[in-house]
């Protein structure tokens, strides 16, 4: 019979709550650790696991509508921390946050083990400075906001979670669960991390890559006006030859002066914009229709099937059929 390692005390973990946060992001990795103590049943390992406010508030609600009645808040956390780990929440909630909130994470990065974030927490520890110069991930449809708020980050939504140095990000909400599997393959080997996937009918390691979830590019309400307008004028045309000049002319600019808003308003050249909306229309035609790949290439303007399946491989990591076993809708 295999063996669990064992640490020796439990490690103190806190699922900081910030308002309208997301359940699965705390109750995710919650269910991972308090599973592994149960699994080690020893009174010497494990985890001891914190709902802890992140204002002065001990009752915080959730984006379903639902209470988390929390133990404590940072204002009165009378314990060391071994981990750390930030729910999410929405972009413009963490506005409104006290800035005590930032104060104490830039306190306790230095006291704990490791600090990290599920979902769009990450945008509380960039706003905290705990990320500069750091490789990060966060929810897919957050990633061009979080890479355009804080370009000292480098942001990849292809990982589930990343981890830079004592810094862990995650993916969206669920991607919390493959983090918390993770650390405790850290703490106690993989036999215990499997264990706990398992028994919670998960994979160890997920396969595939967050990006495959996604829209290559942001949700149409999420780009300025400038940006919106050159996506209305390409939509219809995709499976068209489409320059920079014509984008540039149909805007009555410059090129020169064109890909210089372009790029201050998407965060992206107006080239790879155009590939991104070209790999979307591509995935919806795949997902909705029964339509041949071959004019799924033609559609989406790439010319051939071969050029498809370099796209596809390039930002997703499998060919286009892949894609379509996996991800085609039911009739």
């Amino acid at each position: 019979m295999k063996t669990i390692e064992k640490n020796v005390g439990k490690k103190n973990i806190v699922l900081l709550v910030l308002p309208q946060v997301q359940l699965l992001d705390i109750a995710g990795p919650c269910d991972v650790f308090t599973s592994a103590t149960r699994f080690l049943a020893n009174d010497q390992a494990g985890y001891n696991v914190f709902i802890v406010s992140g204002t002065s508030d001990k009752i915080l609600y959730s984006s379903s509508g639902m209470s988390l009645p929390c133990s404590h808040t940072i204002y009165d956390i009378d314990f060391p921390i071994d981990t750390l780990l930030v729910g999410g929440t929405e972009p413009g909630v963490l506005h409104e946050i006290n800035s005590d909130l930032y104060t104490y994470l830039r306190h306790i990065v230095k006291e704990t083990r490791r600090i990290g974030s599920v979902c769009i927490g990450a945008f509380a520890l960039a706003k905290a400075g705990l990320l500069k110069g750091k490789q990060v991930t966060t929810h897919w449809k957050y990633a061009d906001l979080l890479q355009k708020s804080y370009p000292e980050l480098e942001v990849n939504i292809n990982p589930f979670f990343i981890k830079d140095q004592k810094i862990y990000t995650s993916g969206g909400v669920s991607s919390g669960i493959d983090l918390a599997l993770a650390l405790v393959e850290e703490d106690f080997g993989t036999f215990l991390a499997s264990e706990i996937a398992r028994h919670l009918v998960l994979h160890l390691k997920r396969p595939g890559l967050q990006s495959q979830y996604g829209n290559a590019l942001p949700d149409y309400d999420m780009m300025s006006s400038f940006t919106k307008e050159i996506r209305d004028l390409l939509k219809d045309k995709l499976g068209q030859a489409i320059s920079v000049e014509y984008m540039a002319d149909s805007m009555h600019m410059s090129v020169r002066n064109f890909s210089r808003v372009f790029v201050r308003e998407s965060g992206m050249t107006p080239g790879k914009f155009l590939e991104k909306m070209r790999l979307d229309q591509a995935k919806n035609l795949l997902e909705y229709t029964d339509m041949g790949i071959e004019m799924i290439a033609g559609k989406c303007g790439l010319g051939s099937v071969v050029s498809l399946r370099r796209l596809f491989l390039k930002h997703l990591s499998v060919s286009p059929a892949q894609y379509r076993k996996t991800f085609k809708r039911a009739d």
